[in-house]
């Protein structure tokens, strides 16, 4: 009966992704190109980004970059 029982995995969406899904096509590209520039330190841009009315926390910046978000294992 509790054959097979075991702890199930969270998954948790990327703050990323979902700006990206929220953005303007031709923002997407600004977007990203931005969070994929390392020469942006996550706290700046996630500051720069509030500053243009998108919250994002440098957290979700910086796990996005390392693969630690939910992206990584779609």
């Amino acid at each position: 009966m509790l054959e097979g029982l075991a702890i199930p995995s969270r998954k948790f969406s990327c703050a990323v992704r979902t700006m990206i899904e929220t953005l303007e096509p031709k923002d997407v590209s600004i977007f990203e190109a931005a969070i994929n520039n390392l020469d942006w330190r996550p706290k700046t841009l996630s500051r720069a980004l509030r500053d243009r009315g998108l919250i994002i926390s440098d957290d979700s910046i910086a796990r996005h970059r390392k693969g630690q978000c939910s992206c990584s294992k779609a």
